[in-house]
C-alpha cells in the first residue's frame, strides 16, 4: 500500500504539469487570437435605402486602435478613394448626401455608420488639390492607411460622385495577439514535470535508505518550483494593443509705357524665407493648407498649363489654372501678339523653385505663393495662387517680378499666418489702408502718400511713364487711375512682426479731347483692343497691376517698402 502511495503523488505531479504545459502550449498555437480583426459596414443598410453618393471614413475610425488600418472597399464597378485632412474632405463633401463612418464598435465586429442626407450638388473628386493621396480600383480596393503627419485625417469614398460610392466597407486592424499566461503556464508545466520525474528517479531510492536524504530531495525540488513559478510570473507581457479612442491629434524693373514688359536684374528672391512648407511641431498651431508633394503638384500643374497656353497663344488653354490679373493680362497679351508681332511675350511661368509662401489659414479663399525662376526669367517670379472654395483648383492670380535689390523677408518654415486685413499693429497701416495707399501714391507721386514708401523704381517709373504721356498729349486732358481690385489683397505675418502685402490694381488711363475735333492717336499695341488709332471722343487704357510690399514692424509709421510689381495692357477702347 505504502508502494503504491509513493508512486501516486510523483505520477499525479507529472499529469498536472502535462496539462498546465499542453495549456500554455495552446494558448500559442489553436487558442491564440487572429493576427488582425476587421470591422464591416454595408452601405446600403447603413444608407436606409439612401443613395450615398460619397462615403467618408472619419478620423475616428482611422484612428480607433493603434498601428496601420487596411481599409476594404467593394463596389458593383469603379472605386475612387482620397486622403485628405479631415476638415478638407469635410468641406469638400459639404451638403453632398454622404455616408458616414464615424467608429468601430468596441470590440471591432462592426462599423458605426450613419446616412447624412443634403442638397448639395454632386460631384466627382478624383484630381482635387485637397488631397495627399489618391487610390482607383475596379469592384475592389485595398488601401494601407497610415496617418501621413499629424492631425486628424479622413478618407473619402466615391464612384464617379453620383452612383453609389461603394456596397460595403471594412476596416482591418492588427489585433491584440499577446497571450500573457502562456509562458508562465509552459514554464510552471515544465518544471513540474522536471519534479515529478527527479523524484520518481532519486526520491524514492533515498527515501528508502535514509529518510533524511528523501526530505532534502524533495525540499529541494520545491524550491525548484517555487523559483521557476516566480521567474514565471516576471515573464507575464502586458496586452500588446490597448483601445484607443481618441482620434490621431498633432497637431522686377517694370514695364515700358506701353505696357510691354522689360526686364532687369539685380533681384534676389529671399532674405530668408520659407523654403519648405512642413508642419509645425506645435500640436495647437494650423497645419499649412498644402503639403509638399500637394504644392509640387499644384504648381507643376500650373507651369503646364500656362505653358501650353503661350505656346499656342490661347487664353481658352488657362481657364483650368489661371484667372483674375494673371488670366487678364495673358489674355491682352496674345491679342496684342497676334496683330503685332514682335510686342514682347509675357515672361514664362518656371517650376525652379526658389522658396514657397504657403499659408496656415484654412478658411477659403486659400492663398499660397511660388517664387521661381527659371532660364528664361531675368529676375525671381512671385507666383501668387488662390483656391476660392474647396471643389476649386488652385488658380494663378497675379505673376509679380522682384525689384532691383529687394529681398523677400524671413517668414516661418513651418507655414505662414495671414494677418487680417484690418489689423492695425503698433501704429502702422492695416493691409487694406496701406495698399489704398500705394494705389493713391502710383495715381498722385506727389500726393499726400508720396512719403509712405520708400524710394522705388517701379514707382518712379509709373510717375515717368504719367508724365510722359501728358505730355505726347497736348490736345488731351488725361487722367491716371490706380484702383485696388476688390478681393485681391492678402497680408502674411513675416518673422519679425512686419507684415507682407500681396494685390491686385487696376490701372487706367483716361484721354478726353480738350477741344471739338481735336484728334488723339494711341499706338500700335492699344490699336489691337481698337481695330484703329485715331478717335475724336477720346480713349481708355485698361492695365492690370500687381504689387508686393513690406509693412515693417515697429512702434512708428516706418516707410513701407515696395519689393515686386507687375503690369500689362490689357485693354483698350474708344469712347463712344
Amino acid at each position: 500500500m505504502q508502494r503504491r502511495l509513493s508512486w501516486a503523488a510523483p505520477l499525479l505531479v507529472l499529469v498536472i504539469g502535462l496539462l498546465v504545459l499542453g495549456l500554455g502550449i495552446a494558448q500559442r498555437t489553436i487558442w491564440q487570437p487572429p493576427a488582425t480583426i476587421s470591422a464591416e459596414v454595408s452601405v446600403a443598410s447603413a444608407a436606409a435605402g439612401q443613395t450615398a453618393p460619397l462615403a467618408v471614413i472619419d478620423a475616428q475610425a482611422l484612428g480607433q486602435r493603434p498601428g496601420p488600418v487596411t481599409v476594404t472597399v467593394r463596389s458593383d464597378g469603379p472605386i475612387f478613394l482620397a486622403q485628405g485632412r479631415s476638415d478638407d474632405v469635410d468641406a469638400w463633401v459639404g451638403k453632398t448626401p454622404h455616408l458616414k463612418v464615424q467608429s468601430a464598435a468596441d470590440d471591432f465586429g462592426s462599423l458605426n455608420a450613419s446616412f447624412i442626407g443634403g442638397d448639395g450638388a454632386t460631384a466627382n473628386p478624383a484630381g482635387s488639390d485637397l488631397w495627399t493621396d489618391e487610390r482607383t480600383g475596379n469592384r475592389e480596393l485595398n488601401y494601407e492607411f497610415s496617418a501621413p503627419g499629424s492631425g486628424d485625417w479622413s478618407l473619402l469614398v466615391a464612384n464617379d460622385g453620383k452612383a453609389a460610392a461603394a456596397s460595403d466597407i471594412s476596416l482591418t486592424v492588427p489585433n491584440d495577439t499577446s497571450t500573457p499566461w502562456s509562458v508562465p503556464l509552459i514554464v510552471v508545466g515544465s518544471l513540474l514535470i522536471l519534479l515529478a520525474v527527479l523524484y520518481l528517479i532519486f526520491g524514492r531510492g533515498a527515501s528508502k535508505k535514509d529518510g533524511g536524504s528523501g526530505r532534502r530531495a524533495a525540499a529541494a525540488a520545491a524550491v525548484v518550483l517555487v523559483a521557476g513559478m516566480v521567474a514565471a510570473s516576471q515573464m507575464q507581457a502586458p496586452p500588446a494593443f490597448a483601445a484607443n479612442n481618441s482620434s490621431p491629434s498633432g497637431s522686377a524693373t517694370p514695364p515700358s509705357p506701353s505696357g510691354e514688359p522689360s526686364p532687369s536684374g539685380g533681384a534676389s528672391p529671399s532674405g530668408g524665407a520659407s523654403a519648405g512648407a512642413t508642419e509645425g511641431t506645435d500640436p495647437a498651431a494650423a497645419a499649412p493648407v498644402l503639403s509638399d508633394g500637394q504644392f509640387t503638384r499644384v504648381l507643376d500643374s500650373v507651369v503646364k498649363t500656362v505653358g501650353n497656353a503661350d505656346a499656342a497663344k490661347d487664353a481658352n488653354l488657362l481657364a483650368p489654372r489661371v484667372t483674375g490679373s494673371a488670366l487678364e493680362e495673358r489674355t491682352g497679351n496674345y491679342k496684342i501678339r497676334s496683330v503685332v508681332p514682335d510686342y514682347k511675350a509675357n515672361e514664362p511661368v518656371e517650376d525652379k523653385l526658389l522658396t514657397r509662401i504657403i499659408s496656415t489659414n484654412r478658411e477659403w479663399p486659400r492663398t499660397v505663393v511660388a517664387v521661381t525662376q527659371g532660364p528664361n526669367n531675368q529676375v525671381p517670379q512671385l507666383l501668387q495662387l488662390v483656391q476660392s472654395s474647396p471643389r476649386d483648383s488652385y488658380k494663378l492670380t497675379a505673376t509679380m517680378r522682384l525689384l532691383p535689390g529687394q529681398t523677400l523677408p524671413q517668414l516661418a518654415a513651418a507655414g505662414v499666418e495671414t494677418v487680417p486685413l484690418d489689423s492695425k499693429a503698433n501704429g502702422q497701416k492695416s493691409p487694406t489702408e496701406a495698399f489704398a495707399a500705394l494705389a493713391d501714391l502710383l495715381s498722385n507721386p506727389t500726393g499726400a502718400n508720396k512719403d509712405s514708401f520708400a524710394a522705388s523704381k517701379y514707382v518712379d517709373d509709373v510717375a515717368k511713364f504719367q508724365s510722359d504721356a501728358v505730355a505726347s498729349s497736348p490736345d488731351a486732358t488725361v487722367v491716371f487711375k490706380h484702383e485696388p481690385k476688390a478681393g485681391s489683397v492678402v497680408a502674411f505675418k513675416t518673422s519679425d512682426g512686419g507684415t507682407l502685402v500681396f494685390g491686385s490694381l487696376k490701372f487706367s488711363q483716361d484721354a478726353t479731347p480738350k477741344t471739338d475735333g481735336a484728334k488723339l492717336s494711341i499706338d500700335d499695341n492699344a490699336a489691337a483692343f481698337t481695330g484703329g488709332k485715331d478717335t475724336l471722343k477720346g480713349y481708355t487704357l485698361n492695365f492690370d497691376e500687381q504689387a508686393v510690399f513690406y509693412i515693417p514692424a515697429g512702434g512708428e509709421a516706418a516707410p513701407m517698402t515696395l519689393l515686386a510689381a507687375e503690369r500689362g495692357l490689357s485693354g483698350a477702347s474708344f469712347k463712344p
